[in-house]
């Protein structure tokens, strides 16, 4: 686990990176998907606690595995 400090500034630079990908007033649209019960509690839990919105949510882990698969594919060796 981290300290709050580093939890402060990682929702900090998430928010920035949602803002920078989707802009302040972004055209949202609307993606439909199926997801098991308890999965959707777990998130609807967790988004409670932490007094977040499932939207922002799920677009801080769309950016986060984005993010990820970008700084892995960089790592890859080049010819």
């Amino acid at each position: 686990q981290t300290g709050p400090r580093v939890q402060k500034m990682r929702k900090n630079s998430l928010k920035k990176s949602r803002e920078s990908l989707m802009g302040r007033k972004a055209e949202i649209k609307i993606i439909k998907t199926g997801l098991p019960k308890k999965l959707i509690k777990r998130i609807e839990v967790f988004c409670d606690k932490k007094e977040m919105s499932i939207q922002d949510f799920v677009s801080d882990a769309i950016i986060e595995k984005l993010e990820l698969v970008h700084q892995e594919r960089r790592k890859k060796q080049r010819l």
